[in-house]
Order: C-alpha cells, then structure tokens, then sequence
C-alpha cells in the first residue's frame, strides 16, 4: 500500500516493486499528489504493465541491441538501419542513459549537424526517423517519458521543405521512341541482342530491376508474365528471393512483346554460373537475361558499362573513361561504339589509336560522339515512363496498381478488381504504342546494326508499303 511522507516542503511516496522491494519518488507539491502517483504504479503493478523507472538508467546502445533483436525487417532495409544506428545513432548518443533524452531541440542540432557535415538531407532524415521509431519503442516500454526524435507539424523550414517535397529532382522517364533508342544503343555497346529484348521489356512491363533479373523461362506464358521471384544483391553475393513487398503478380504482353521474349527464350542457356549454394540464386534457375559470361547482371557494373553511356552519352565515375563521351564511327546510323581515346596532351602531337574497329585515316574519318538520350535517366526511370504511358492511355487504376507490384489504399482497393476486358484493352494499347515508336524510329533510318532489331523495321518497312500504294493510288 502506497504512503506518503513529508520531506521538507515537499512530499515523497513510498510503494512495493513486484520483486518485493521498496521503492520511492520525490519532489511532490502535495500528499494527495505523491498518493495518486504512488497509487498508479500499483496499478500497473497489479495489471502487469508497469515499467521500472530504473530500466531508463539503461545506456541507448545497450537499448539498441536489445530493441534490434525483436526487429524481422528486409535484408537491405537491415543493412540500411544497420548503417544508420552504427554510423549516426550510437556514435552521436550510444553513451547516454534512455531516461536522458528530454530535450528536442537538442535532436533537431544533430540532425542539422549530420546535414552540414558532409551528408545528404535524406541520410540525416533518415537517421533521425530511425533514432524516432527506437525511442517511440522506448516510450512505450516507460524507458523515456515523450519521443523527442519525433519531427512536430508546423516546426521548421516550412518553404525548404516544400520545395523539397514539390520541387525536387523528378525522376527522368522516357517516351516510347527514347526506350526504342535507348534499347538499340545498350545492344550496340554491349553487342548482344539479349540487352535490347532487356530493356524494351522494362520500359513495357514496368517491373523492377531485380524482378527483370529474376525472370525465368517456366514464369513466361503465352501473353503474360507472372513475377514471383527477383534477384537481390547484398554483399556483393546475388539472392534469388520474393519481389519487393511480396509483391506477386501477372503482368500482361502486348503481341510483339511475347513474341520478343519468346525468341530470348531460345537465345539464352538459361542456367546462370553461379555456385549452387544456399542462400543464393542456388544455380538452378532458368533466367531469361543473363550476361556474357553467364553470370546475373550487377546493377552498378551495368550501370557504368551501359546503362548510363547509353542514356548520357559519356560514361560515368567509377569507371578509367569517367567524363569520355562515347565515341562512334559516324560512317553508318545509329553509328558503332568505339574504344576510348586517349586525352590528348598540350604541346605534343596527338595520335589516334588504331586497332580492330577504328580506321581513321582522314578527317572525314574521324568519330564523333553519341549525343545525350536523355541525362539522368535509370532503369527505374523507365518504370516511372510505363507509368505515366498508363496514365496517357486511361487505364485504369486497379489495373495501373496490380501491374506495378503497388497497392491501391483505402476502399478503392477494396471494391476495385481487374477484368479481362481492362487486359485486353491495356495490350492493345501497348501494341500500338510500340508500332508507333518502330514507325519513329524508320523516319530516322530504315536499317540497324543490332540484328533483332534490324529484322523488326525490315518487317515494319513491308506492313508499311500496301499502306503507300493505296494513298499513292
């Protein structure tokens, strides 16, 4: 039974631990305060939902490893959380008792001082909402008494962050003919028709890196595609493992699209290089899109070798040409890569290379460089354009959602279903954007030395010329 003592000009209460011991708090105004106080930690006492308050004495780190063993998170988002806690969170605050942290404004200078110290805005953000989610934990255990590390509404740069919000960087999308283009480019540099069935197959299905990856003969039908796996890179070790959010689907084809994977079908060995371990793609699998060696696509190395020359034109950092624009033979269209120059050297006399692929023996002959398709655009850059496609062509939302891997929120997921009808109708209109981009891409040359795609104009050059005679006649 709580009681209270006079202490001084305050009051102090004394009540009984559920291990027996005796326990008190100081620093009341009133008895009648101290009491209730008292009183309600027998309360909780009784109902098993009390907390010690000498638990709050606990260092954050110590806080940390224990919170951080009740965690089932993603693989990358524990690597992610992992980073953040052992190279802002602790560092910052691992030595401090829980109970100590009181004061928001003194949250609010450490994530202005991780902004201003050579880090970007999302990481500060991010370390501060993952310092919040493990105090918001704490609270609820009566570690802390508020959640200091929450972000307030209304506090702060209000006009900053909104033009972070509405104004930041938009992601680059591409039209159907810049996909086309960039298609034929990844193919010319990597000289494989496999690169350009890859990527004419993001930018009209939508899915995910990972889950283009992941794509295998047996999850390929007749007009459609069903995404169960994706291959995910952590350590430097490829996993074959569920698409992000569990996210399992269809995903329908429109007529030439099936008919391109088919030929891949065909093309590929299937089985990858990969040491049949577990966890790990397990060396089983029967993939689509493979690399030259056999091996699954790095998305980085990828990146650098010809994702983004073929997009930007010049080849990025982390690679010996870094800044080098993407020389080409300019004697056919759209002109053939060639090996990087090297830097010519001020007041010495520059000496073109000469080997397979370069002739260059005049003037006329020298190479010119591969204009920017467009800067900044990535391979999720072209789910944002399948997208934005769906959203020009009316489809509708539910159709929009299930496509993408996303969930529709609220109760238009509830009551909205997809319907063959919608399929259909989303084909179709897939198919024609497609003959729209091939007849594009014939207004700029007739031929291609990517031999798939070579084939596909010869074809659309023959669906073409009854067309002409009939306006001509």
């Amino acid at each position: 039974m709580a009681y209270a003592e006079k202490r001084g000009s305050k009051w102090r209460v004394r009540y009984v631990r559920p291990d027996g011991s005796s326990a008190s708090e100081s620093g009341f105004d009133t008895k009648a305060a101290a009491l209730q106080w008292g009183q309600e930690q027998e309360t909780g006492i009784r109902r098993h939902s009390w907390s010690d308050p000498r638990d709050g004495a606990a260092l954050l780190a110590d806080w940390v490893e224990l919170w951080w063993a009740g965690q089932d998170l993603e693989a990358t988002t524990e690597a992610k959380y992992r980073y953040l806690i052992d190279h802002h969170i602790l560092p910052a605050f691992g030595n401090r008792p829980v109970s100590t942290f009181t004061s928001p404004e003194e949250i609010v200078a450490w994530e202005k001082r991780t902004r201003t110290g050579g880090f970007s805005h999302r990481t500060a953000a991010d370390a501060r909402s993952l310092l919040g989610t493990i105090l918001g934990d704490a609270k609820e255990r009566g570690l802390v008494s508020t959640n200091v590390a929450v972000k307030r509404r209304g506090r702060g740069r209000k006009r900053a962050r909104r033009a972070i919000a509405v104004r930041g960087p938009e992601k680059v999308w591409a039209t159907p003919l810049q996909a086309l283009l960039l298609a034929e480019r990844c193919a010319l540099l990597s000289g494989r028709d496999d690169d350009f069935v890859m990527i004419i197959t993001v930018a009209y299905t939508g899915v995910r890196w990972g889950e283009v990856n992941g794509l295998e003969r047996p999850a390929c039908r007749l007009d459609q595609i069903r995404i169960d796996w994706q291959l995910r890179e952590l350590a430097g070790r490829v996993e074959k493992v569920p698409p992000k959010d569990d996210s399992h689907r269809p995903v329908d084809l429109p007529t030439f699209l099936s008919a391109l994977l088919s030929g891949q079908s065909t093309r590929t060995p299937g089985r990858c290089t990969c040491p049949g371990r577990k966890p790990g793609c397990g060396g089983q699998g029967q993939y689509l899109f493979l690399g030259t060696g056999g091996g699954h696509h790095r998305r980085s190395t990828y990146a650098r070798r010809v994702f983004q020359p073929a997009a930007d034109g010049q080849y990025p950092k982390g690679t010996r040409m870094a800044g080098k624009r993407v020389l080409v033979n300019t004697s056919v269209w759209p002109e053939v890569p060639l090996p990087a120059w090297p830097d010519a050297i001020t007041g010495q006399p520059f000496h073109p290379p000469r080997g397979k692929g370069v002739r260059v023996t005049t003037e006329e002959d020298s190479p010119a460089v591969w204009r920017p398709l467009l800067e900044g655009l990535t391979p999720h850059g072209l789910r944002h354009g399948h997208k934005t496609w769906m959203i020009e062509d009316g489809v509708p939302e539910a159709l929009q959602a299930e496509r993408l891997g996303h969930t529709l929120p609220g109760i238009r997921g509830v009551y909205s279903h997809v319907s063959d009808a919608m399929r259909t109708e989303l084909k179709a209109k897939l198919q024609r954007r497609w003959e729209g981009a091939l007849r594009e891409r014939l207004l700029l040359s007739a031929t291609s030395l990517v031999p798939l795609l070579n084939e596909l104009l010869e074809t659309a050059q023959k669906k073409r010329r009854p067309e002409l005679k009939l306006v001509s006649a």
